[in-house]
């Protein structure tokens, strides 16, 4: 039995035989002011509470860009568990000023990577959505002489990733920006698509022409929901501002009629 739970942002936990995979998990959720004004670190109660109840051994944690809303928690989650850690450059750098010795592996795209007998990640290149006036935020590398706590501003994008999963027979794929690259999706499919939200107006073909190449059996709409904001006992999250959830559902719906649509809580299992 495969398990996913997602964990609020592109934040996912994903289980199967004891051994546990984690995708750009985001426990702390500074506030908007933090955010905004401050430097950003993670919370060390929240990230330990979050570690302590994990039922598997953590094979690796993946990181698709190097923002903080997707990266913050990865240096202290990393440091507590022991595990490897895959993603871009960026993410070394991250784990380097961070003082974390774990193993990184270091991906430029399209490596294949056999994690586990039975959990296989590819990098798959893409794109980081256009959500900033139209533009992409905090594009280029996170700078190696800044001493950690950062500002939001110095989680720059680094290398995006699309990561694909195999695992338990099925296939996932992690699409935690609503942009990608047409020509390194050629050839691919999948079972399980996570798609982000935010954004998804700025590349209509995102809701188009990468759900009919990638013909998933079920899309999972996620990283809707206000960051800047703890997750409370329920899971019902406030989404964000001007994301239009209806309107997303019903243009991936009419280009991908046969898949299941399935809108998720914080922290609610999923299996398949």
């Amino acid at each position: 039995m495969l398990e996913v739970r997602w964990l609020g942002c592109a934040g996912l936990e994903v289980t199967i035989n004891s051994r546990t995979l984690l995708i750009d998990p985001y426990i702390s959720r500074p506030g908007i002011l933090r955010v905004l004004f401050g430097r950003l670190q993670p919370d060390r109660d929240l990230i330990g509470a979050y570690t302590a109840r994990l039922a598997g051994a953590v094979s690796a944690v993946i990181c698709g860009h190097t923002h903080f809303d997707h990266t913050l928690d990865i240096p202290e989650i990393v440091r507590i568990l022991g595990c490897r850690a895959v993603g871009g450059s960026s993410l070394k750098t991250l784990m380097d000023i961070s003082g974390v010795s774990s193993e990184v592996l270091v991906c430029s795209g399209n490596e294949y990577l056999k994690l586990e007998d039975d959990i296989r990640v590819r990098m798959i290149p893409s794109l980081h959505g256009r959500v900033l006036f139209g533009k992409i935020p905090y594009a280029g590398e996170i700078d190696p002489s800044l001493p950690p706590p950062l500002k939001a501003a110095h989680y720059r994008l680094g290398t995006m990733f699309m990561p694909r999963i195999e695992v338990g027979g099925l296939t996932l794929m992690h699409a935690g920006s609503a942009n990608f690259i047409e020509s390194e999706l050629d050839g691919q499919r999948c079972d399980v698509l996570f798609m982000c939200v935010p954004g998804w107006k700025a590349v209509p073909e995102y809701t188009t022409r990468m759900v009919n190449i990638l013909n998933p059996e079920v899309i999972i709409p996620f990283h809707f929901d206000d960051f800047t904001r703890r997750i409370p006992p329920s899971g019902n999250i406030r989404t964000l501002a001007f994301t239009d959830m209806k309107g997303f559902i019903e243009r991936v719906h009419r280009y991908s009629p046969g898949a299941v649509i399935r809108i998720p809580k914080t922290n609610e299992v999923m299996r398949f």
